[in-house]
């Protein structure tokens, strides 16, 4: 662990430690009956249902977090991204091609930035019990989410479905028997408006309801100076979303719940910054371990921008790249992005008695639109290059050594000037439709020492895309004329009028993935003497068949060609121990050996099996995990401190490379199987009571990540084998160092229930790459993520007496010190430039809630 990040660590345990014992000795003190708003019986008992029971979440023999639903509203948790930082080792940064769309990694475990269909997430995520295979498919704007239980490490038997770096999972509230009320409507700056509202009618006819809405809007965070309205800046967003709910209780043993839900986001992407450009210097090869490995080229791009002139001249010094962030962008293509979701989810379970049966289907669907300016830069003016006039210019005394060229067509030919151009860098505009269907069957039972569950899952997906890329490549026609034309070539290179021109390169890719998905699982927990013994062993296994199909169309600018196909079946067997031991009250020890898998599959952009129409496949990939660790609940409850350490060892790793030999102006990713990867880290959590009023909660989590094998280096001998360059390999979208701390105040008020309560949190990330190899972009280090140091805040006054109901009162603030935090980067490989995402600056605003 490099000295820094050792050195905030260490200070962070000392407070932690420091806190606790004077919350304790504190605690201790007073005496003062209980009251509303104020700490007098200790932490409150979490149940989560990791293990597909209701469990103390201090019994489960894993890493788990839980964030209820107090939390949840106390810190404007609206969807996956929010709760980034508020469990060890996690992080979620926003996708690129969607407003919604989200990359998780776990433990320093992500999908690696890829978003096309047919490659899957390494991290599972659940909603009401069903598996959603893509995060842009969720839809929680609207749900009343009760409790999100984060399950760290892979969940190789009940959550096994690509699950090698953990799950996330979203339970929301049922439908309450008796009525209920809730609304919330919410102003903030950039003219950010929000309401929401929540009936639950009651019980009629034996069936419960629940129906809500909400709506959401703000402006964009960033000015786009080429069109005057903030609506449409980047950033904006304007979402809608529905949700019914309705349960029918089956006796008193079982029930019936079906869920619909349907949200519509619309808005404008985020801006992306122009941060480094070439100047088309050769990039040597380097050499990793004495053999010499291919770095990709890069275009000239800096001569190029340099005398090119744009449509506005804010817009040319936007040109100039730079790491700081900017507050303006010229983006020409007015970015949109509409997301639309809607799903079913039917749940039906009944206890039999000696034994329980759970039903669980969901049916969802997911539509996509994004166009995206991805220079920040405006369009640029400048040098053309076509075959036709690549000679235009130039003296007739060159002219008469081109064969190709009559006579009499060298006056003209000399005289003609070289042909101009205006366009982007870079455009893309994306299509995506994705429905899937799932039904998992679980059947469960518990006798005095025995828990057990079996059950089966089935999964299928459908997705399409229909992308394109417009793309500006500027080339050297020094080089054509210095490797051509021989003796002359001096001469010709000496005449040149315009030595940098740009190609203009349309590109389209179109493909349907379909992927079905079957599995077989079981765990069972033993206690030794019973119940009371102390001793929980438990065992569990899972059978998984994956079947991967693509169909692709692709050919640049021409007509959709010949169609190119692929088909793969993968299958796996994981399986999961664990031993629990109660060492002492309030204080539980745990050991747990694991495995996972995530399927292989196919990525959109690899080229074909050379002679042939067939795409191929990446491997899946395989994790086995050691765990440790220690929850206790000490001081009668006032403490609770939970310590994790684990070991992985990853196989087959598959990672998202950029292609060097992607076609010229082109810029396309590859998926690859890397090989080995050892993954070691721990995790600590903790809460503790201070005093009737005072509380702290956080986290720290750490990970060391070693390449063993990376065999994706490209050797400067032609048909070589890849060479392992995993001494020169980052980690993509990992921070070695995560950590939050938060203070929490709560005094009652001589009115009813009502109370003020405050909370002010701090989370840390540090910085991520985007990407794995330098070889393939030689930007990686420029645009790696800034460390991310945020505070945000909460002050209120809650359950304030309103009729017969309550209202609070909320001021928040996110990004307290408007941090300007770079936290992706896109390196554009040989088109020569790289830009970055930025977090959004500080937002405030009010809150105003009722219930009834």
């Amino acid at each position: 662990m490099p000295k820094r990040r050792a050195r905030t660590a260490f200070r962070l345990l000392i407070g932690a430690s420091t806190l606790a014992f004077a919350g304790q000795a504190l605690a201790q003190e007073s005496s003062a009956p209980q009251q509303t708003g104020v700490h007098t019986t200790g932490l409150n008992e979490i149940v989560v249902t990791a293990q597909k029971r209701s469990e103390n979440l201090q019994d489960v023999p894993i890493a788990i977090s839980a964030i209820g639903a107090d939390k949840i509203e106390q810190l404007r948790i609206q969807d996956s991204r929010d709760i980034s930082g508020l469990a060890p080792n996690v992080t979620i940064v926003q996708g690129t091609t969607s407003n919604s769309a989200a990359v998780f990694s776990m433990r320093g475990i992500s999908n690696g930035g890829s978003e096309s269909f047919g490659v899957d997430a390494a991290n599972g995520l659940y909603v009401d019990g069903v598996y959603i295979a893509r995060s842009g498919a969720m839809g929680l704007d609207v749900m009343d989410i009760q409790r999100v239980e984060v399950l760290r490490g892979p969940q190789g038997t009940l959550f096994g479905r690509n699950t090698t770096g953990g799950a996330i999972h979203f339970i929301s509230r049922q439908p309450s028997e008796t009525f209920r009320l809730k609304a919330e409507a919410g102003y903030g700056n950039f003219d950010a408006w929000n309401g929401k509202i929540i009936l639950d009618p009651g019980q009629i006819a034996g069936i419960s309801t629940s129906f809500s809405y909400s709506h959401s809007q703000r402006d964009g965070v960033v000015d786009n100076i080429l069109q005057p309205k903030d609506s449409k800046d980047p950033g904006a967003r304007n979402s809608d979303a529905v949700r019914a709910a309705a349960r029918v209780e089956l006796g008193e043993t079982g029930s019936i719940q079906y869920i619909f839900d349907w949200t519509r986001i619309d808005g404008s992407p985020q801006a992306f910054q122009l941060t480094n450009v070439a100047d088309g210097t050769y990039n040597p090869p380097v050499d990793v371990n004495g053999q010499s490995v291919v770095v990709v080229q890069q275009a000239p791009v800096a001569q190029y921008l340099a005398a090119a002139t744009f449509t506005d001249p804010e817009c040319a010094a936007l040109a100039v790249p730079t790491r700081r962030y900017r507050s303006k962008v010229c983006n020409n293509v007015l970015g949109k992005a509409t997301d639309k979701t809607w799903g079913h989810n039917l749940q039906v379970q009944n206890d039999f008695g000696a034994f329980k049966v759970k039903s669980t289907t969901g049916y969802r669907f997911w539509r996509s639109y994004a166009l995206a300016d991805l220079d920040g830069i405006g369009q640029i003016t400048g040098p053309a290059y076509t075959s036709a006039s690549l000679f235009n210019g130039m003296p007739e005394s060159l002219l008469q050594y081109i064969p190709s060229i009559p006579a009499a067509a060298r006056p003209y030919i000399a005289a003609a000037s070289v042909p101009t151009t205006t366009q982007d860098l870079f455009t893309s505009e994306n299509t995506r439709r994705h429905k899937q269907l799932s039904e998992e069957i679980e059947v469960s039972g518990d006798t005095d020492t025995l828990d057990w569950v079996v059950g089966g899952f089935y999964f299928w997906e459908k997705g399409s895309e229909d992308g394109y890329q417009n793309s500006g490549y500027v080339l050297d026609t020094n080089s054509i004329f210095s490797s051509n034309f021989g003796a002359l070539g001096p001469a010709f290179v000496a005449a040149n009028p315009a030595q940098y021109r740009l190609v203009t390169t349309i590109a389209r890719l179109t493909y349907t993935a379909q992927s079905e998905s079957q599995a077989l699982y079981g765990q069972f927990t033993f206690y030794p003497g019973g119940r009371d013994s102390g001793i929980r062993l438990t065992a569990g296994g899972r059978y998984t068949w994956d079947e991967k199909k693509m169909i692709r169309f692709q050919n640049g600018a021409a007509p959709l060609a010949t169609p190119e196909t692929g088909d793969a079946k993968f299958s796996k067997f994981t399986w999961n121990l664990m031993a629990g031991y109660d060492a002492a009250h309030g204080i539980n020890l745990y050991a747990r050996a694991a495995t996972g898998y995530r399927s292989g599959g196919f990525n959109s952009q690899d080229p074909v099996i050379t002679g042939t129409t067939l795409l191929p496949h990446f491997e899946p990939e395989t994790v086995t995990s050691y765990e440790v660790g220690v929850k206790t609940e000490l001081f009668n409850r006032h403490l609770r401190l939970n310590l994790a350490a684990y070991h992985n060892i990853y196989k087959n790793l598959a990672v998202n490379i950029p292609r060097t030999d992607a076609p010229i102006g082109t810029y396309a990713t590859r998926i690859g199987n890397a090989g080995k990867v050892i993954y070691n880290g721990f995790e600590i959590e903790t809460q503790a009571i201070l005093t009737e009023n005072f509380s702290v909660d956080g986290n720290l989590g750490y990970v060391d990540i070693k390449y063993k094998e990376f065999l994706a280096g490209q050797s400067t001998i032609p048909g070589a084998d890849p060479i392992n360059i995993a001494s020169i390999v980052t980690p993509g979208y990992t921070s070695p160092l995560t950590a939050n701390a938060a203070f929490n105040a709560q005094f009652p008020l001589n009115w009813g229930n009502a109370a003020i309560k405050a909370r002010i949190g701090y989370t840390h990330e540090d910085g991520k790459y985007s990407f794995t190899s330098v070889t393939s972009t030689p930007f990686n280090e420029a645009i790696k993520g800034s460390d991310r140091d945020v505070i945000d805040a909460q002050l209120g006054i809650e359950q304030m007496p309103l009729g017969g109901g309550e209202a609070s009162l909320r001021l928040w603030v996110k990004n307290l010190t408007n941090a300007k935090d770079l936290y992706r980067g896109i390196d554009f490989g040989q088109l020569g430039y790289a830009g970055a995402y930025y977090s959004d600056p500080r937002t405030y605003g009010l809150t105003l809630a009722v219930s009834y």
